[in-house]
Order: C-alpha cells, then sequence, then structure tokens
C-alpha cells in the first residue's frame, strides 16, 4: 500500500479560522476566473466572434479539463503539498484567462480556456485533503460545508463584476481583471498557508511530541479497491446530471434569458446574479437533511433531484412570464444541485480520511460531475441552434428524473458497505 505525507492539525481557534478564511479566499478567486465566460458569452455571441456550437464547445472543452484535471489532480492531492499544487493553480489560471482575453479565435479560446479548466482542478482536492488532515472533528465538517459560501460569492462577485465590465469595456476585459484577481490570491495564499504551517509545527514542538509534519506517513487504501467496495459507482450517474444541472445549465442562464426576452446582455448578467445567493441555502438544507436521513447519502440526494424535478416542471409551464419568474425557477434547480455537490463532493469524502482517500475521492467525484457538466454544455449548444430552448428544458427534466432513480439504490450500498466518517469512526 501507499504512503504519504501528512499534514499537521491545528487546534488554535486562531488559526483555524486564519486556514478556513485563506481556503475560502482561493476558492472564492478561482470562481471568478472560471464564471466569467459564461458571463461575457452572450455578448461574444452577438458581436458574431463565435456562434452559439462553438461556444458550446468552448464550455466543454473547459468542463472537460477541469473534469480530467479533478481525476488526475485528485490523486496527486492525496500526496503532493496542498500548498504548491493550489499555488500554481491559481496562478496559472490567471495566464489562462490573459491568454483568453486576447484570443479572437474559436481553436485559441478553446485551448485557452481548455487550459484554464486544468489548472483550476488543482485547488479543490488539495483544499478538502487540508480540512481533512489539519482540523479535528467537528471542525472538518463545518469547514467542508461552510466553504460552499466561497463558491456562492464568488459566483455573485464574478457576474456583478463581469456586469460592471461590460458596461464600461469591451469583453476582453472580463478575463484581464479575473487575472489580476488571481494573480494576487496566489501570492496571498503562499504567504497566508506558510504561516498557518509555521504555527503547527511550532504547537507540536511544544507539546514535545516526536510528530512532524513532513515526515509523519500514512497508510493509503488502494484506489481501486474503494471504487469496488465503497458503492461509489452507484453514484456516478446522479453524479454526472448533477453536474450539468449545476454548472452546464448555469453556463447557460444568462444567454437563455437574454434570448428569451430580448433583454441587454449585461441585464441578463445582472439578473442572474440572484442564483448564487438562493444556491447559498442549498448548502445548509443539505446538511439538514442529511442528518434527518440518518446520514444517508442516497435518499438525501434523491430528495433534492425530486426538487429539482419540481423546479423544472414550473420552468416549462410557467418559465415565460416574466424574466424575473424564470430567474427564480432557475434559483430553485441550481440551489437543488448546490445540495447535492454539498453532500456527494464536500461531505461524503470525509469518510475516506482513514484510508488516506480524502483527495482523491472528492477529485473523482468532481470529474465525473464535470463530465455531465462537459457533455451538456456541448449538447445544451446543439439543442438550441436546432431545437429551440423550450424542448432543450423538457431535455433537462428528462434526465433530472432518470438521475434520482439510483439514489434509492444506494441507501443499500450505505447500510452494506464501510466508510470511514468525516469524524473518523467507522460507520457501516
Amino acid at each position: 500500500m501507499d504512503r504519504k505525507e501528512v499534514l499537521c492539525k491545528i487546534g488554535d481557534r486562531k488559526y483555524v479560522r486564519r486556514l478556513f478564511l485563506l481556503c475560502w479566499m482561493v476558492y472564492c478567486v478561482s470562481y471568478i476566473g472560471r464564471l466569467n465566460y459564461s458571463s461575457a458569452m452572450a455578448q461574444i455571441i452577438s458581436e458574431h466572434i463565435l456562434t452559439a456550437s462553438q461556444a458550446g464547445f468552448i464550455s466543454m472543452a473547459y468542463f472537460f479539463a477541469y473534469g480530467a484535471g479533478q481525476m488526475i489532480n485528485g490523486l496527486l492531492g492525496d500526496r503532493v503539498n496542498p500548498k504548491r499544487m493550489i499555488f500554481v493553480g491559481l496562478f496559472c489560471s490567471g495566464l489562462a484567462n490573459i491568454a483568453m482575453g486576447i484570443s479572437h479565435s474559436a481553436p485559441w479560446m478553446a485551448l485557452s480556456w481548455g487550459a484554464n479548466g486544468y489548472f483550476q482542478a488543482m485547488i479543490w482536492a488539495p483544499i478538502i485533503r487540508i480540512f481533512a488532515e489539519m482540523l479535528h472533528g467537528e471542525d472538518r465538517v463545518n469547514c467542508s460545508v461552510n466553504i460552499v459560501s466561497s463558491q456562492i460569492i464568488g459566483t455573485l462577485i464574478s457576474y456583478l463584476l463581469s456586469a460592471g465590465v461590460l458596461a464600461v469595456a469591451a469583453w476582453p476585459g472580463v478575463f484581464i481583471t479575473a487575472a489580476i484577481l488571481l494573480a494576487a490570491a496566489s501570492i496571498l495564499w503562499n504567504i497566508g498557508f506558510w504561516d498557518v504551517c509555521r504555527h503547527a509545527e511550532t504547537a507540536v514542538e511544544e507539546r514535545g511530541t516526536k510528530e512532524t509534519c513532513k515526515q509523519k506517513e500514512q497508510t493509503q487504501t488502494s484506489f481501486g479497491k474503494l471504487m469496488a467496495t465503497s458503492g461509489i459507482l452507484t453514484l456516478l450517474i446522479p453524479i454526472m446530471v448533477h453536474g450539468m444541472l449545476k454548472d452546464g445549465v448555469t453556463s447557460w442562464v444568462p444567454t437563455y434569458i437574454s434570448e428569451s426576452f430580448g433583454i441587454a446582455a449585461s441585464f441578463s448578467v445582472l439578473l442572474t446574479s440572484i442564483l448564487p445567493v438562493i444556491n447559498l441555502s442549498g448548502a445548509y438544507l443539505a446538511r439538514f437533511v442529511y442528518h434527518k436521513t440518518g446520514e444517508r447519502i442516497g435518499l438525501s440526494v434523491f430528495f433534492f433531484f425530486t426538487w429539482a424535478a419540481a423546479g423544472l416542471l414550473l420552468l416549462c409551464t410557467a418559465g415565460s412570464i416574466s424574466p424575473v419568474i424564470t430567474a427564480c425557477f432557475l434559483a430553485m434547480i441550481t440551489a437543488s444541485m448546490m445540495a447535492v455537490n454539498t453532500l456527494v463532493v464536500n461531505i461524503y469524502p470525509l469518510r475516506f480520511l482513514k484510508h488516506g482517500r480524502v483527495s482523491g475521492v472528492s477529485g473523482f467525484l468532481n470529474a465525473m460531475a464535470y463530465l455531465g457538466t462537459a457533455i451538456s454544455t456541448f449538447t445544451i449548444g446543439l439543442m438550441v441552434e436546432h431545437r429551440g430552448w423550450q424542448a432543450t428544458i423538457y431535455g433537462w427534466l428528462a434526465v433530472t428524473v432518470l438521475a434520482g432513480l439510483p439514489c434509492l439504490l444506494f441507501v443499500n450500498t450505505e447500510r452494506k458497505g464501510c466508510a470511514v466518517s468525516g469524524d473518523g469512526k467507522e460507520r457501516i
């Protein structure tokens, strides 16, 4: 079995908060550097730089690269120093944004945004590993849930910032602005995480233990064995569909509202900014439902797929009344998928702490989610061009209903399978 370097734990409340805020800042800024494309997409299409299908292909390139990166970097994240991995991801994502801003052809944009997807995939799994290894019991779970707010705030800032830039400048400014923020965040991360680790090492030495942050090793269970025995494979279809609804649909929301109601691209982006505000409730509702169902991931995820299907049905029947009502229905759908994301990508991987595979499991699940996202972003563009928005939404509804069914099978798998809970205790 493999062995890996283990990070030192911290107990000082001041440094727990500092570590959380650093990770929160990193993930928040990363969202600014990934969602800016969906904000600028309507204007890029309107200027005839890209067609709808080309724009969808570029989104697909990003999500395929992000998904593959999650798989690769998730496994590397169990062994490589997370400080270096996160720094490289942030800084190189900034470079990719600059490349996107100066590109004016579909092939170069696809290459630039695909590279951005891979570098962005260096951030999430190492963060979950940091929480699992450096924090104790309840801090570990709370931080893994609370960091969802960074996604929400990052999404909100991205939409508002993009709307502001689009109102006063051309679309390349959206990418240059994000690049500056990503570079600044990478520097702050390097300095801040070094300080937290230095405190952790000092605390260990003061306790007079023989433990060291850089030399202590932990036994790892084979990743293939975990895949075969944990029941994760049962959740693959729901995870892929959740990725389609969470990010694939979100990427097209500004364009959908703009085209459906004939409003300006900047106003549609501004209206879309209500989504992340409502999505935040999904993360905490996920934790509530998770506890109410006896910590059953399958049953909890099934509940939120049912809720999303209801939102899509409302969108089909009453979504043409006004752009505000449409945005509310879309928020209902994306909030449900944020809950699913919190359950399967944030909470569930913590069960594998004792196996030394928190980063790998989180990266694998994220990869499957973004595989679904990549497929959907491209097919949505094709469906919109050839079938229109109404048929596209009915397609979303059909796959949402189908995705809920395997979740019920996973309930039985959870009863039989043995994993490791977030507090480090064995659970059945």
